[in-house]
C-alpha cells in the first residue's frame, strides 16, 4: 500500500507530461494536481498550441457560449497570463481559473473550467470578458489572488456542500425577487466583477451587498437561468458557478437603479444576456465575498452546456 501511494504522484506526471499508458482516476486527483493540469492548459494556452494537451476523444469545448474547436478562439490571441486565481474540486474532477490574460497590447479578464476524468481532459468551458463586452472591466487592477479565497475555516465556520450551494443559489433569488432578506449577506461582503469592485465603492456603486437588493438595484435583471453549481470546497467554503442574466432593457425596469436611465451606456437601453462565472466565498454560512468573471451577450444567449 504504502509503495502505491508513493507511485500515485508519478503515475498523475506520466499522464500529463510524456508517458501514454499510464490512468489516474478522479478519485486519486487532488487539488493541486487539478491545478498542475490547468497550469499545463494554461501554458499551451500562451503558446497558441494546444499539440500534446491530453484531451478525450468526445471532448466538449465552448467559449462564451459557441462550441469550437480545440485549438480556435482564445487559444489563438493569448500571449501572457498575467493573474489567476484557481478553485478545484477532487470530488468532481473539475478546476477552474480566474484570469488575466494579454491578447495583443490589450488586458482581458477569462475563466477556464476544465473537468477531468482519467487521465483525459473531456470538457473545456471558457469565458472571456474584454473590454468592449462587459460592463465592468479592470484587468489591470488584478495583480495577486486575494487571500480570503484561500483561507481554510475551522469546523464551526464551515457548512456541508450542499448548503453551501444552497446559499449561492439565494444569492441568485435574492436578484431576481429584489430582495435581501432571502440572502445571508456578511456584514464584511463585498463583490469583484471583472476585477472592479462592485459593492461599497462611490466609483461603481457605493453600497454594500445587502443594501444593493434591498434598494432593488437589480431589478433591471429579470431572470437568471441556466444555473449550474459546478465546484464546491467545504474546508474553504467555496462554490462557483455559471449562470446567465436575462435584461430587456426596458426603461422601468431601472427605477432603482443609482444612477438615472438617460445617462446609462447605450448597452443598457438594449436586450442583452449577461453569461456570469461566480465564485463565493461562504463562512459561518454567510456569503463574505463574491468574485466573478461576466461578458455581455445577445438576449437569450445559453451557456452551451
Amino acid at each position: 500500500m504504502k509503495r502505491l501511494l508513493m507511485l500515485i504522484p508519478l503515475v498523475f506526471l506520466c499522464c500529463f507530461t510524456a508517458c501514454t499508458d499510464a490512468s489516474v482516476s478522479n478519485s486519486e486527483m487532488s487539488s493541486e494536481d487539478l491545478t498542475a493540469v490547468m497550469d499545463r492548459y494554461l501554458g499551451l494556452l500562451v503558446k497558441n498550441d494546444p499539440a500534446g494537451l491530453p484531451v478525450a476523444d468526445n471532448i466538449k469545448i465552448t467559449e462564451n457560449g459557441y462550441a469550437i474547436q480545440l485549438g480556435n478562439g482564445l487559444f489563438q490571441t493569448a500571449e501572457e497570463i498575467t493573474y489567476k486565481q484557481y478553485m478545484a474540486d477532487p470530488s468532481v474532477g473539475q478546476v477552474m481559473v480566474f484570469g488575466v490574460v494579454k491578447e495583443s497590447v490589450l488586458l482581458a479578464n477569462f475563466m477556464v473550467r476544465l473537468k477531468v476524468v482519467g487521465d483525459k481532459i473531456t470538457e473545456i468551458e471558457t469565458i472571456v470578458a474584454r473590454k468592449d463586452e462587459a460592463s465592468f472591466a479592470s484587468p489591470e487592477d488584478l495583480k495577486e489572488p486575494r487571500p480570503v479565497y484561500a483561507g481554510i475555516l475551522s469546523e464551526s465556520e464551515r457548512s456541508p456542500r450542499d448548503v453551501l450551494i444552497k446559499i449561492a443559489d439565494s444569492y441568485f433569488e435574492g436578484i431576481e425577487k429584489n430582495t435581501g432578506e432571502i440572502v445571508p449577506f456578511h456584514k464584511d461582503c463585498n463583490r469583484f466583477e471583472n476585477g472592479t469592485q462592485t459593492t461599497n465603492n462611490p466609483s461603481t456603486i457605493a453600497t454594500g451587498c445587502k443594501e444593493q437588493f434591498d434598494n432593488k438595484v437589480y431589478s433591471y435583471i429579470t431572470k437568471i437561468r441556466n444555473r449550474r453549481f459546478l465546484m464546491a470546497d467545504e474546508e474553504k467554503g467555496l462554490v462557483f458557478g455559471i449562470v446567465v442574466f436575462d435584461m430587456p432593457g426596458k426603461r422601468e425596469n431601472f427605477e432603482y437603479f443609482p444612477t438615472p436611465f438617460d445617462q446609462l451606456p447605450t448597452r443598457f437601453y438594449k436586450p442583452r444576456s449577461l453569461l456570469l462565472a461566480e465564485m463565493f466565498k461562504i463562512v459561518d454560512g454567510q456569503i463574505l465575498s463574491i468574485e466573478a468573471v461576466m461578458v455581455n451577450a445577445p438576449f437569450g444567449a445559453t451557456t452551451g452546456w
